[in-house]
């Protein structure tokens, strides 16, 4: 994972790549960012930030992921993809309450009084929890105060523009210019580009 940062600050660019790299290590979400690109511009009030995800399966299936096995009147569930437990364990708790379901260890949870039928046909989005915990991550590295927010979405791409005062068009180019750049394959260590795919834009 490379963060390369532009600005008009030296500085500045240098504390938040240390900074965004830190969140994406506590979130645990290195090895699933393959790189970001941020722009930094405090006397525009600007600042922009595109993450490149690393793509994950849009479904998979509980048995998929895990061995589950009856235990206790309930499941105990051996999960086999370290990568997919974040999002099992929370599809658990959604459906059936934090009450019912234990974790044992990072890689063991047990569902008490839910037989192992009642798990076995359950799906897991990957990609879109992946989506929710990057745009955590951003929201948390984004300057207090930068609450004037444009989004876009692509596959595999996400870049969220941000200012302090009014959207201008100027900061709506630039961001679209970077998204596209990183939708094309941007190498964030050379400034090359390689193919396309279209995008979403959502305002905040």
């Amino acid at each position: 994972m490379n963060i390369v940062v532009e600005g008009s600050e030296e500085y500045g660019t240098e504390v938040y790549a240390e900074l965004f790299e830190r969140i994406l290590i506590d979130l645990g979400l290195t090895n699933r960012v393959e790189g970001a690109k941020l722009l930094i511009y405090p006397e525009k009030h600007l600042f922009i930030v595109s993450v490149r995800m690393r793509q994950a399966r849009l479904t998979v299936m509980v048995p998929e992921v895990a061995d589950l096995s009856e235990k206790d009147g309930g499941t105990f569930m051996a999960i086999r993809n370290e990568s997919y437990a974040p999002a099992l364990l929370a599809l658990l708790w959604k459906l059936f309450g934090r009450e019912r379901i234990e974790q044992l260890s990072r890689l063991e949870i047990l569902a008490h009084g839910i037989p192992p039928s009642r798990l076995e046909d359950l799906a897991l989005n990957p990609g879109e929890e992946l989506r929710k915990d990057v745009l955590d991550a951003i929201w948390r590295l984004l300057p207090e105060g930068f609450k004037v927010r444009h989004n876009l979405f692509a596959e595999g791409v996400m870049t969220i523009i941000s200012t302090e005062h009014e959207m201008q068009e100027e900061f709506m180019a630039m961001g679209r210019q970077l998204h596209q750049d990183m939708v094309n394959g941007l190498d964030l260590e050379a400034g090359a580009r390689n193919g396309g795919d279209g995008e979403e834009e959502e305002d905040v």
